[in-house]
Order: C-alpha cells, then structure tokens, then sequence
C-alpha cells in the first residue's frame, strides 16, 4: 500500500517538529544512528520505504532549523550529526549507501522547502535569504577532503554541488523559454513538485542557491585549507572551486590558480564490475581454449600411439609370413632332398 506507506513516512518524519527544545535533534541523531547500525539487515523488498522515511526526515529536519530562524547552535548540532553518522568520511561501519542516499535527497528536499517557503510565507524572500547554504552543505566538503574511500567522492561532489549548478542552469533556461513563451502569446508551466524530484524548477526556487555560490567559494577554500585535509581531498575541493568560478565568475573576489586543476579519478564500483566481468569471461574463454588445446594434444598423441602400434602389428604379421615362407622353402627343399635320394636308390636296385 504505497499511499499509506508515504502517510506513515510522513507523520513519522514529523515527529521532528513536535519534539521541543534540542530533543529534535536527539531524535534525528538517533534515527540516523539506528539507520546506519541495522542499514544491512533491512530486507531488499522493503528498503524502498525505509529511502523515502530517509528523505522525508532530511526534509523535516531543514525544516526544523527553518522554525527555529536557522539558528547557528542547532544548525551546527544537524551538521554535526550528519558528519558522525550518514557522512561521516571514515567510519566503515556506516554503509556507503546511506552516504550515497543522503547526498541525492540533499539538494532535492532543501528546494522542496525553498517552494514550501515562496508557496506559504508572506515574505518568503526574507525566509530564503536566511538559509546558510554554505553552512549546510559543509559536511560533504569535509567529506571530500578528509575521506579515504576513493570511489565516493566523485559521486557525493556530482550529488550535491554539480546538482546545484545544473538546477540553477536548467532553471535559468527555463526562465528564459518562458519569456520567450510570453513574448510569442504562450503560457509558461510552473514548478512541479514530486516525490522523487523536482522537475521545471522556475527560477525563484533556486534563486537562493546562486545567491550563495560566493559563500559556498569561500567556505570550499576555507576548508580545504584546514590542516586535517587530505591532499587528493584538497585538490578535489580546489578543482570543485575553480569549476564554479568558471561557472559564476567573480573577478573581484575570485582566487585564479596557476593553472587547471585536474583530479585522476579512480575507478567506480559499477566499472569495475563490468571489468571484472570482462576479465571472467576472458579468463573463461582462455580456460576453455587451453582445454581445447590440451584435448587436441591429446587426441594427436593417442593416434601417433595407435599408429605405432599399427605399424608393430604389421611388421610383426611381415616377420611371420617370412618365417614361415623360409620354413616352407626348407621344407620344400628337404622333400625334393629326399626325392632325389629316392630316385638314386631305386636306380642302384635295377
């Protein structure tokens, strides 16, 4: 029943905002505690549910620090919580799924609050203007920097931060079709909100993302300069930077590298997969051909033997025959010896 399933999601993620004082970020520390502790022993049939109770607590739980003004000490508690738990860079515990899940939700349930916001709010500009993007997106920058599971970070860093770029272009060339669409006496289409997505994002609901992209710049070098940074952590981080600068250029503020800065990145889960595959499968075939090889050898070397037998058999059978036309012609010849000796004897007696 996957109406009452999302009911069930939603009062749960709720539960949130009914919680008082900083027992809501207790409740959300707890659930995602739970989440990445028994995230392995949740049935393959089920774990669609437990994906979307996952995202609907992302969403109530930016809409817990909306209520309270986006106030710095609950803020840094989610954010904290989210690098001990679902984020966390090192920890092995904590399954890469969750990891993964919280980056694609992310970006996804802060827009959905975003159009809440501009749907239900007065001034709803003032409202979005609050939101410290920067701040909120600080987990999965220290996660790229100080992380040593090499496949993720190219997927948190698409996730999240290329996300947010490609929202704002999409909803820029949206904007754009639309006043054509005016000019020319047509309509424009407004934003559809959807479980899974958001699709034809006008350009007021992420607005608030390209109105942070200079903090975002500072708050990408101010961590990849920390100490505990990684070095492929850091370069990952300065070339993410040196993207949106290209991206959203700043010649006043914008820090110019030397050069460009490039990351090697390494091979993902899937294509190594698909190698390994690859590799089987070679292995396979040269497995069989050997087999085939050794089979024919075998086969040559079974007829060579028969051949040699055959050969024996022949020259044994051509060894008797000539034992026995020697055996004849003595015979013969003591007969005839023995005729003669007749015929000599016979004479005399006459």
């Amino acid at each position: 029943k996957p109406l009452v399933q999302q009911e069930l999601s939603w009062e749960l993620a709720n539960l949130i905002l009914v919680c008082k004082g900083s027992n809501n970020a207790s409740f959300v520390r707890a659930f995602w505690e739970t989440m990445c502790r028994e995230w392995f022993d949740i049935d393959k049939h089920r774990i669609d549910k437990y994906l979307l109770l996952a995202r609907r607590v992302v969403f109530f739980t930016f809409r817990s620090m909306q209520q309270s003004g986006w106030d710095q000490q609950l803020v840094g508690l989610y954010m904290q919580m989210y690098q001990d738990f679902a984020a966390h860079p090192t920890e092995p515990k904590v399954p890469n799924s969750s990891r993964t899940h919280l980056a694609d939700v992310y970006v996804d349930e802060l827009v959905r609050l975003v159009a809440a916001l501009l749907k239900d709010e007065e001034d709803p500009q003032v409202e979005t203007a609050k939101i410290p993007v920067a701040t909120l997106l600080e987990p999965f920058m220290r996660f790229i920097s100080t992380t040593t599971i090499r496949h993720l970070p190219p997927k948190i860093q698409e996730s999240v931060f290329e996300n947010t770029v490609i929202r704002i272009a999409e909803a820029e060339e949206l904007a754009n079709a639309a006043d054509s669409d005016v000019e020319m006496g047509g309509s424009s289409d407004e934003g559809v909100v959807k479980d899974n997505q958001i699709e034809h994002e006008t350009l007021d609901k992420v607005q608030f993302l390209m109105d942070s992209i200079p903090d975002i710049k500072a708050r990408l070098l101010a961590v990849a300069s920390e100490e505990g940074a990684l070095p492929l952590g850091r370069k990952r981080l300065y070339a993410l930077y040196q993207t949106l600068c290209e991206t959203f250029p700043d010649e006043e503020n914008d820090v110019v590298f030397p050069g460009e800065i490039t990351v090697k990145e390494p091979v993902g889960a899937e294509e190594r997969k698909i190698a390994n595959k690859h590799k089987r499968k070679k292995e396979g075939k040269r497995r069989e051909l050997k087999e085939r090889t050794r089979a024919k050898a075998d086969e040559r070397k079974s007829l060579i033997a028969a051949s040699a037998v055959q050969l024996d058999v022949n020259a044994l059978e051509h060894e008797a025959t000539a034992d026995e036309e020697r055996s004849y012609q003595e015979d013969l010849a003591k007969i005839r010896d023995m005729d003669r000796r007749a015929g000599v004897d016979s004479m005399g007696e006459d």
